[in-house]
């Protein structure tokens, strides 16, 4: 009797700590996702508000195309982005996780090196498999071109690509969501391919399957680069340097060397 009673008191405690790490586990991944679902409602929420103010003033009310939504949707994702981040910080902390979640450490020659081979890797990789994917699927690639030639929409775009994706992105996939999997004992590898794969998943709805997918395939890098050097700087870098391409790497390339265009050799 003494031993069942034993076994009876020892799985209590598990079976409340498991229930506990799903609960726990579905708050880190709401986090994570956060920011596009935030992102579509603030959007969704704006347009109703922006309608509701022309029939009370009798006003043409007319539907809201993707070009008219895309500022509105790109600030909402930079406001959601940031709230997503809050939330991980003030939950890291009570945790005490905060110091791996924000894991930012200074580069190293091998870390930087890394960066910059992923990051040429994922500049010439992307569009050849974007082309190649759209040609075997049928689908299309990343839809809603920014019009650089506008300063508000070229401002927009430094904003949430350069600025808030970058830093926000690594702390929630690379920072918060690496630190829960591994303090709830899941190996290095299970992480990179599940982390990849919910990173991916998630630019479905802002961009497109075909992207998600060459997305998946960053986030892989991205991934790699977070668990080998330990820090989300690496990470970070390459992720920057890719999302400014448009400021940085392609007018300079088409300048010196327009035969090494991604979009050419692609």
């Amino acid at each position: 009797m003494a031993i069942l009673d034993g076994g009876a008191g020892s799985t209590a405690p598990q079976a409340k700590a498991g229930s506990v790490g799903w609960r726990e586990g579905i708050v880190v991944l709401a986090m994570v996702l956060a920011p596009v679902a935030l992102a579509v409602l603030l959007t969704a929420a704006g347009a109703l508000a922006y309608a509701s103010w022309k029939i009370v003033y009798r006003d043409v009310v007319e539907i809201p195309t993707w070009r008219s939504l895309q500022p509105f949707g790109m600030l909402a994702y930079v406001v959601s982005s940031w709230i997503a981040v809050a939330a991980a910080w003030r939950w890291s902390q009570r945790r005490c996780l905060r110091r791996e979640v924000f894991l930012f450490r200074r580069l190293t020659w091998p870390a930087t090196t890394a960066s910059l081979v992923g990051f040429l890797v994922a500049l010439y990789g992307a569009p050849a498999a974007t082309h190649w994917l759209s040609h075997v699927t049928g689908g299309a690639g990343p839809g809603g071109r920014i019009d650089f030639h506008s300063p508000y929409m070229t401002a927009i775009y430094l904003v949430l690509f350069v600025v808030t994706a970058p830093l926000c992105e690594e702390i929630l996939y690379r920072g918060l969501l690496v630190a829960w999997l591994r303090r709830i004992g899941w190996h290095d590898s299970a992480i990179w391919l599940v982390g990849s794969l919910i990173f991916g998943a998630n630019h479905i709805i802002p961009f497109s399957l075909v992207w998600s997918v060459v997305i998946t395939a960053f986030g892989a890098i991205l991934f790699g680069l977070r668990l080998r050097y330990d820090s989300l700087t690496p990470a970070w870098l390459t992720h920057v340097l890719f999302n400014a391409q448009p400021f940085l790497i392609l007018p300079l390339i088409s300048r010196i060397a327009p035969a090494l265009h991604p979009g050419s050799i692609s």
